[in-house]
């Protein structure tokens, strides 16, 4: 029953990585300030989508190996 759920999640997350990273949207992104990390906005923001997409993996790979 979870693992439909845990399915449409990842998917979900998915689509907005793809959204997220992507001309219209990291335009609003691609300032050099604040620093995040050490690391400049326009170079956290896919950073952390990479991370996002990372753990969702882990997450849905945990969810389809449980049986």
């Amino acid at each position: 029953m979870i693992r439909p759920l845990i399915r449409r999640l990842a998917i979900g997350l998915f689509l907005l990585n793809v959204l997220a990273v992507t001309w219209p949207v990291v335009t609003l992104f691609r300032s050099p300030e604040p620093l995040v990390f050490g690391l400049p906005l326009s170079m956290a923001w896919p950073i952390a989508w990479i991370l996002f997409g990372w753990v969702m993996l882990l997450v849905l790979d945990h969810f389809e190996n449980k049986d």
